[in-house]
């Protein structure tokens, strides 16, 4: 009796993580408020950039945010350069367009101070926190501050999406997982609160805006202070950018245990304080849409040690044992088609999901050792690393 209690607990666990919540938000969503929307008056924009060794794409970025159909006097971008030694700074002072302006930070100290001393110079209403590497789709600018025509609104979130590359398998991996995202974004966002924005396009309203610790994760921090401070956080797909995919599940694994070791760190401090503000449906939704994913791995291992118990004697057990054989077959054969350079098609989806939930026991580990880390590689860089190991 205790295997199999097991056995439905991390079954339940996994199932309304994935599942469960999503179908539960789409039903309450019904019921949600749906945002308001104006493109006049237009606030004031700033454009922040945290920047490191980006000389490759940091023209081609500046571009794009200047091209944005949004009055010319009410945009300036800021790139901060976090101890670039590439000729980022350089790029960035080769713009004769006032409106971009360059901050050195010297020495390298990470995403987040780059990110306070970019805000520290903002002239703009709003904030709009995006990556060197994600160019901005057309009028994404204009979505994103249209939805604070509401008062109440103090966050948008648009979405990053994968452009097409070598890296084919990660790409779409990458958008499926985008538009699952956008699902519950879009139903979170019905509701009032968005659980993590998303780091390659959101604005922020300046007034919001808190000096982050060296290792806390933006993206996932003001939706929380947003709620806090009493404003609701909003989603809005049609503002989105692109960018390449990871060039491979090493480069992915790497990326969600640094990001998932900063979460933990970051949902300890602040997840207290949601329940004693009594924000209730905000810390609903962060454990179910953030830190029930990040606990999957265990709940898996535990869904089929006990599963393999109880399939000695029940017909039923085997059944569900030789489903998650096969879906773990799956899996293997991906990591064996990416290892052997083949395509891996419809395969990187389990593959992907395995790889991502190992993730979240390695940045819970690291949480551990004592959290994330404040520095971080570009994909590029990152990529060059993989091939050389």
């Amino acid at each position: 009796m205790t295997v199999e209690i097991a056995f439905w607990l991390a079954s339940l666990v996994v199932g309304y993580a994935y599942i469960g919540y999503p179908l539960v938000l789409a039903l309450m969503a019904r019921w949600g408020t749906p945002p308001r929307r104006a493109l006049t008056p237009r606030p004031r924009l700033s454009v922040v950039v945290a920047a490191y060794n980006e000389a490759g794409v940091i023209e081609a970025k500046i571009r794009s945010a200047l091209e944005q159909s949004y009055p010319a006097d009410r945009l300036e971008v800021i790139v901060v350069s976090d101890g670039s030694s590439d000729g980022t700074d350089e790029r960035v002072r080769g713009f004769a367009d006032r409106r971009v302006r360059l901050v050195r930070q010297e020495p390298r100290a990470g995403k987040s101070l780059a990110l306070n001393r970019g805000v520290s110079v903002a002239t703009g209403d709003l904030l709009i926190f995006t990556d060197a590497n994600a160019l901005f789709g057309p009028d994404s600018l204009a979505r994103l501050a249209a939805g604070f025509h509401d008062p109440r609104v103090g966050l948008v979130s648009g979405q990053g999406l994968y452009a097409a590359g070598d890296a084919e398998a990660p790409r779409a991996v990458g958008n499926g997982y985008v538009r699952y995202e956008a699902f519950i974004k879009s139903r979170e966002s019905l509701l009032g609160f968005v659980a993590s924005a998303d780091g390659a396009i959101y604005a922020l309203r300046r007034e919001i805006y808190r000096d982050l610790g060296p290792a806390e994760v933006n993206d996932l921090l003001h939706p929380i202070q947003a709620a806090l401070d009493g404003y609701s956080s909003r989603f809005d797909g049609h503002a989105f950018t692109m960018e390449p995919p990871s060039p491979g599940s090493g480069s992915e694994f790497r990326r969600h245990v640094r990001i998932i070791a900063q979460g933990f760190t970051l949902l300890a401090t602040w997840l207290p304080r949601l329940v004693a503000a009594r924000r209730w449906r905000a810390t609903w939704m962060l454990v179910s849409h953030r830190l029930l994913r990040w606990v999957s791995a265990p709940c898996l291992a535990v869904a089929l040690g006990a599963n393999a118990w109880l399939a000695v004697g029940e017909p039923f057990y085997r059944l569900t044992l030789a489903g998650q054989a096969a879906f773990y077959g799956l899996a293997l054969l991906g990591l064996l088609a990416e290892r052997a350079a083949l395509p891996l098609g419809k395969l990187a989806v389990p593959y992907y999901f395995c790889v991502v939930s190992a993730a979240g026991v390695g940045g819970f580990v690291r949480y551990l050792r004592g959290g994330g880390e404040a520095v971080w590689t570009p994909r590029g860089e990152a990529s060059m690393k993989d091939r050389a190991a």
